[in-house]
């Protein structure tokens, strides 16, 4: 029983290890986009190795996929390189205050700015403002849209039940 543990761990080891961004994968950010938003030598003590950095990203791209998937083409923009000029603006600002905050919360969960917080907070709020067609991004393509406004999905439902039966004697 206990050798079947340790192979169950060992999967799950090799599981977390495998999802973490490697040096060479292509991401949205850069650390020179991160560096936009804090002062290089901040950044450098907060994330203390860049796989800190790569990682952090990973979550913020992830997380800001979650929810504008099902509105925007959103994995299109986040397909998009860092040098490329037609990033949106507002998805790189969003991404980016998140990864920020995943950057303090890697090295310091406990002691996070509260400026960090705020940006962090104040993007979840807009994505969920987002996510409700409450606010909109700009330059984001929407996914398929249909005559009343509302996004159609590629997902059709279908229902049916048993025949009517009649139970009287």
């Amino acid at each position: 029983m206990i050798a079947g543990t340790a192979n169950r761990a060992l999967i799950i080891l090799r599981r977390r290890t495998s999802d973490k961004p490697k040096g060479n994968e292509i991401m949205y950010l850069s650390i020179d986009d991160l560096k936009k938003g804090i002062r290089g030598e901040v950044l450098n003590v907060v994330i203390r190795e860049e796989e800190n950095a790569l990682q952090a990203i990973a979550e913020a791209q992830a997380e800001v996929e979650s929810y504008l998937s099902a509105r925007y083409d959103i994995a299109t923009e986040l397909a998009k390189q860092p040098n490329d000029t037609s990033r949106v603006t507002m998805v790189i600002k969003i991404v980016r205050d998140i990864a920020l905050y995943n950057c303090h919360n890697i090295s310091a969960p406990v002691n996070l700015p509260e400026n960090r917080v705020k940006a962090y907070d104040d993007a979840i709020k807009f994505l969920r403002e987002c996510q409700a067609e409450k606010a909109s991004i700009p330059g984001l393509n929407r996914l398929r849209t249909g005559e009343d406004g509302t996004v159609s999905s590629n997902y059709v439902y279908y229902s049916s039940s048993n025949p009517k039966r009649n139970h009287r004697y």
